[in-house]
């Protein structure tokens, strides 16, 4: 089973994505903030990262750059998602994918099965 860590602050779309995600065969761990992802960052490696942009405590595209900066972590791919970044920030975020919110889970799905 693949497995993916979801970095978002908020709570509904964090119970979708869960749920959605669970329901496509992906073993899911969510995280509410960078804080929490971080205190838990170097205990598992997941198959996959999905991360949200704007964060209470935090920025995904940094969390981005931490993750492939990390020598265990860097080939993991890393999905960014935001409804307010400019592309200038994605392009060079070394981020292996975009969706944009509002988001389509089939969408989501299928872009997450593709790097997995």
């Amino acid at each position: 089973m693949r497995s993916i860590y979801i970095v978002e602050d908020d709570p509904d779309i964090r119970f979708i994505l869960n749920t959605c995600l669970q329901e496509a065969g992906f073993e899911v761990s969510v995280f509410r903030s960078a804080g929490e992802f971080l205190n838990c960052f170097e205990d598992n490696f997941p198959d996959l990262y999905l991360l949200d942009v704007l964060l209470p405590d935090g920025d995904g595209i940094e969390l981005c750059s931490q993750i492939k900066s990390h020598l265990r972590a860097a080939y993991i791919p890393v999905v960014i998602m935001s409804a307010h970044i400019p592309e200038e920030r994605i392009v060079n975020s070394k981020a292996n994918g975009f969706i944009r919110k509002p988001f389509d889970l089939d969408e989501i799905v299928e872009t997450l099965r593709q790097l997995a």
